[in-house]
């Protein structure tokens, strides 16, 4: 999850606190949340990918698709990118619930 140089602590777990809420209510395990808090960088995205594609996951849970990439191309390449590169794991939105 990106966490922007003006996000407060208390904005930024009560993020996770969404995450893990999904998680539980779906039946899931949360294993790790990645942060990135370089605006525009993608290493935490990277880092996803390995640890997705190890683990053998087939679902990644994000609060919003604006978490990947502001542009929405972008975002559908990252999508696309991390289903090819794992096996076909897909990405959950909880702001679009998709």
């Amino acid at each position: 999850m990106r966490v922007p140089d003006g996000m407060s602590d208390a904005e930024a777990k009560q993020k996770q606190d969404d995450l893990n809420t999904y998680a539980e209510g779906n039946g899931f395990h949360l294993a790790i949340v990645f942060y990135e808090y370089v605006p525009g960088a993608q290493s935490a995205f990277t880092e996803l990918v390995e640890a997705v594609r190890r683990a053998g996951a087939k679902q990644v849970v994000v609060p919003s698709y604006r978490e990947l990439a502001l542009n929405r191309s972008l975002q559908d390449a990252m999508l696309t990118h991390l289903f090819y590169a794992t096996g076909g794991a897909v990405v959950v939105s909880l702001e679009d619930g998709s």
